[in-house]
C-alpha cells in the first residue's frame, strides 16, 4: 500500500485546523472547537448529517437523513431498516469518503426516540475508527 494512504496530509499539521466541531463552541469562554484530525471532521460531518431534515438547507432541499421526521410516522416493523437504507443512500452521496463500519437503528415508539449507533472510518484508513451514538428524541 503506497503511504500517501496510510495517512491524510492534512493530519501532518497539528496545529492548524480542518474543520469546525460538534458542539460549535466549548467551554465557557473557549471559543470555537476545531477539529485537527480528517477523521474527526469526518465525524462532525457525520452527525451533521444525521441530525439534518430534507429542506432545511437552502439550495439543498435533499440533504439529511430525516431523523426527526421518522418520529412522527407510524411505529412499523420496518421502519428501522427504512432509516438504516436512508443513512446509507444519504452517506454514499453525500459523504463519499466516508465507509460505514457497522449501523444500528433503535426505535422506541413508547418514547418517541430513535437511536443511531454508527461506527466510521475513512475510505483510505480503516485503521482510525470513530463511534457515533444520537439519540433523537420527540419533545411535548
Amino acid at each position: 500500500m503506497p503511504t500517501d494512504q496510510l495517512f491524510n496530509r492534512l493530519d501532518v499539521a497539528k496545529n492548524k485546523g480542518i474543520g469546525v466541531d460538534l458542539p460549535i463552541f466549548g467551554s465557557v469562554g473557549s471559543g470555537i472547537k476545531l477539529n485537527y484530525t480528517t477523521i474527526d471532521q469526518a465525524a462532525a460531518n457525520a452527525k451533521n448529517l444525521l441530525l439534518t431534515n430534507n429542506g432545511e438547507r437552502i439550495m439543498q432541499p435533499n440533504l439529511g437523513c430525516n431523523l426527526y421526521r421518522s418520529l412522527f410516522e407510524n411505529e412499523t416493523d420496518s421502519m428501522a431498516d427504512n432509516i438504516k437504507s436512508t443513512i446509507i443512500t444519504q452517506f454514499d452521496y453525500w459523504l463519499p469518503y466516508i465507509f460505514i463500519n457497522s449501523l444500528d437503528v433503535l426505535t422506541d415508539p413508547d418514547y418517541n426516540t430513535v437511536t443511531v449507533n454508527i461506527k466510521i472510518s475513512l475510505k483510505n484508513n480503516t485503521f482510525d475508527t470513530r463511534s457515533i451514538e444520537l439519540e433523537v428524541r420527540r419533545t411535548s
